[in-house]
């Protein structure tokens, strides 16, 4: 039985404006992930310091890089269907962010320099083709800090990474091999508030950057 939440599993690419354009985004809750509102609720993730940074890559209708937005956080969100970028912004400018739209795998800071104290990850890395997930690994350890967090909701978590996708089987191990000694894995434990039209598991991934 294939998962109701995702778009059908094929080889070949993916034309996300497309599925946007024909309202066939069954991955979009309409809300941020329960999880991550449950956490912002208890008060993690909270802002380190006035001004802290946020990336939030595939960020989609940015729910989650809105719940981030609303308790203090400077989001950058990422994307690249067009239509979406002044449906984003209009919410996240009010709040200090802002959508950037193009290949979120090739984004760079305006400075160069790792800015960022946060990146959230949220159905991008399980989107993405896995040839493609280095390209991941090299956004992040160019954009994040020293002592900075990626936290992941990671999904898929028992699906076989051969039964293809997207969404394509992710877990903290696939993601700790991404970084090897970059990155330490401080948190992973399952994810309490699920979606539950969602067939495999979900958890909460949480990683410092060494």
């Amino acid at each position: 039985m294939s998962d109701p939440s995702d778009p059908p599993n094929s080889d070949l690419p993916v034309d996300w404006a497309q599925h946007y354009a024909d309202g066939d985004t069954p991955w979009d809750h309409g809300v941020e992930h329960p999880e991550l509102a449950a956490r912002l609720g208890a008060g993690e993730l909270a802002v380190p310091a006035p001004g802290a940074r946020a990336l939030v890559p595939g960020c989609g209708r940015g729910h989650d890089a809105l719940a981030l937005a609303r308790i203090g956080w400077k989001v950058t969100a990422l994307d690249q269907v067009a239509p979406l970028e002044e449906i984003v912004n209009s919410k996240l400018h009010p709040l200090g962010g802002e959508y950037q739209l193009g290949d979120a795998l090739a984004w760079t800071s305006a400075s160069g320099e790792p800015e960022m104290d946060l990146v959230f990850d949220h159905t991008f890395l399980c989107a993405i083709d896995p040839e493609q997930r280095p390209r991941f690994a090299d956004l992040v350890l160019r954009n994040l800090r020293q002592g900075g967090q990626l936290v992941c909701l990671l999904y898929p978590v028992g699906k076989l990474l051969e039964a293809g996708g997207p969404p394509h089987s992710l877990d903290a191990e696939q993601v700790g091999a991404l970084f090897g000694d970059a990155l330490e894995l401080v948190e992973h434990s399952p994810a309490v508030h699920c979606i539950e039209e969602r067939e495999h598991g979900e958890r909460w991934g949480r990683f410092v950057r060494r």
